[in-house]
């Protein structure tokens, strides 16, 4: 129920305004009647009514003043101005004071109805936004430990590449990772997991999870060490070692007991793999890799073994070289089919500093190594009907015979970069075109569907490219991404719409393909910098 309060000197007029309007029919119960200002401020005060209908001319003290009263003392009760026609110049003062209504005296009853209609419609619609902002913030408070695990995951798999966006988001969630602080990833595994389990249930394989986990992190909480949580992996529970535990290798010592009281309390083997320190919790994926590269030699070191990376780095030898050179091959690929001179550039120099030149030890190694790159860019080439000869005017041979011309690796290293950033050039330029009449027809496509559900799967099929390519090249060409394209395109039309006065800021968003009222005012505030409301205002 909506409750009310009136105040009139005149008590004919405060007993009229009681009596002649069935208030139950807008959901209204008046619970107080005042005969000043006086007084209506102190049944304000304590009972603190939804709407306040007051005279402007009262004794002791007026209406403006006793509404400036309110709004002083933190009241915000809703109020409805009712006077004569010689107070209306008061009016905008009343309006100042966010009066929701004046009512001129002599008071027609059809006039009063529409203006407590309209007052009582917007109480309504306030209650049930704050019921709703109440249960979306309970609902954001429970699931805030799901959220707090998934930022975690995501920063073991390189989701995020901004810094300052992903220590803002670690504060936001309470994770005790702080910024310049040295941490390091342990990943704990079950021995012989499928043998170990196989007679275990779902639910009883959760059940041991949950056991292991709060045997780690009563260990890490005792010793302000760090703390662990689950990743979506099967079989593996994450530790992060603080700045703390790092010191003197206590992270060790600790580990070594989490092995042992795993052991002890929940009968099952584990053991644990250790990463470097980093220094930055954009590295973490890097830790964690090699926490699970270090897990993999327990294969040697047998059951219930605590295995660093450092323990395992003499041993690295071949294998690793030629995996980091596979990885660098294939992103060079990828960046010389996107036409990136300058990706090409630092990766070309990351090959020839971190792989070439600290694992040659002999000249005809270099040379080895710069033919079969020149042997693996011929495949891209081949997939864009392109080949050396159609770009350079030179075979892979003659590549070949220049190559084992140059005497000394700096005017290899420059040869080699020169011929792949012309390479690069050339497909930038003969895909640039093509390219941007893919981006014309994404953005025409989201012009004319941006009220629908537009999505990454759905415009790749329209252009006939994977999703992946498709959102490099308009990244790429444009500056900005597809999903900013959108949203832009949909605050547009949210501003053509706001123009219209009849139209609800609930149905404009969803006009424009917003799924709630609510995400809507949030991102058209972040691009305008103010709520729909306060922008419709403007106009």
């Amino acid at each position: 129920m909506i409750t009310m309060v009136i105040a009139d000197d005149e008590e004919m007029i405060r007993d009229g305004l009681h009596t002649i309007v069935d208030w139950a029919e807008f959901g209204i119960e008046v619970v107080g009647l005042a005969e000043d200002g006086k007084e209506a401020f102190d049944i304000c005060m304590s009972l603190e009514p939804d709407i306040l209908c007051t005279d402007i001319r009262m004794p002791i003290m007026d209406g403006l003043e006793l509404s400036q009263k309110l709004r002083e003392a933190g009241n915000t009760t809703k109020i409805v101005f009712i006077s004569g026609v010689q107070d209306f110049h008061y009016a905008k003062t009343a309006l100042s004071m966010h009066a929701e209504a004046y009512v001129l005296k002599p008071v027609k009853l059809h006039e009063l109805k529409e203006v407590f209609g309209q007052v009582a419609a917007k109480i309504v619609r306030e209650r049930d936004s704050e019921e709703l902002n109440s249960k979306l913030h309970k609902q954001l408070k429970d699931s805030i430990p799901a959220l707090r695990e998934k930022l975690l995951i995501q920063l073991l798999s390189r989701y995020y590449s901004n810094e300052m966006e992903i220590y803002e988001k670690i504060g936001y969630y309470q994770i005790p990772l702080y910024k310049g602080e040295a941490t390091a990833i342990g990943l704990l595994q079950i021995d012989d997991y499928e043998n170990a389990l196989a007679h275990y249930n779902e639910e009883n394989k959760q059940l041991l999870f949950f056991a292991i986990h709060n045997v780690i992190q009563e260990i890490m909480t005792n010793a302000a060490s760090g703390f662990a949580f689950t990743n979506i992996m099967e079989n593996e529970l994450i530790l992060i070692f603080n700045e703390k535990s790092l010191l003197g290798h206590k992270y060790i010592d600790l580990a070594e007991e989490i092995v042992r009281c795993v052991r002890q309390y929940v009968k099952v083997s584990a053991s644990i793999g250790i990463g470097s320190s980093v220094s930055s919790v954009l590295q973490l994926s890097v830790s964690y890799q090699e926490a699970k590269e270090a897990l993999q030699h327990t294969f040697f070191t047998g059951k219930e073994s605590v295995v660093t990376i450092h323990d395992i780095a003499h041993n690295k030898g071949e294998s690793e070289r030629h995996l980091q050179l596979h990885e660098l091959e294939k992103q060079l690929t990828q960046q010389l089919k996107l036409g990136d001179a300058q990706g090409v550039t630092t990766l070309m120099n990351k090959l020839f500093d971190e792989v070439i030149l600290p694992n040659s030890t002999q000249v005809e190694h270099v040379y080895h190594h710069s033919a079969e790159l020149v042997f693996q860019l011929a495949r891209p080439l081949q997939e864009a009907d392109e080949s050396y000869q159609s770009i350079l005017g030179k075979s892979t041979s003659d590549l070949l015979q220049i190559i084992q011309t140059k005497k000394d690796i700096d005017s290899l290293r420059s040869y080699m970069t020169s011929f792949i950033e012309e390479i690069a050039l050339y497909l930038k330029n003969k895909h640039h075109s093509k390219n941007q009449r893919v981006i014309a027809r994404i953005k025409q496509y989201i012009n004319q569907h941006y009220m629908n559900n537009v999505t990454i799967q759905l415009l790749a099929e329209e252009v006939f490219l994977s999703p992946t390519y498709m959102c490099q090249i308009f990244k790429q060409e444009t500056d900005e991404t597809i999903i900013e394209f959108l949203t832009k395109v949909r605050i547009e039309k949210a501003k053509d719409l706001l123009k219209s006065p009849d139209l609800k800021i609930f149905v404009i968003a969803e006009m424009v393909g917003f799924e709630n009222a609510t995400y809507f005012t949030t991102v058209f505030k972040k691009l305008t910098g103010v709520i729909p409301g306060k922008y419709r205002e403007s106009l």
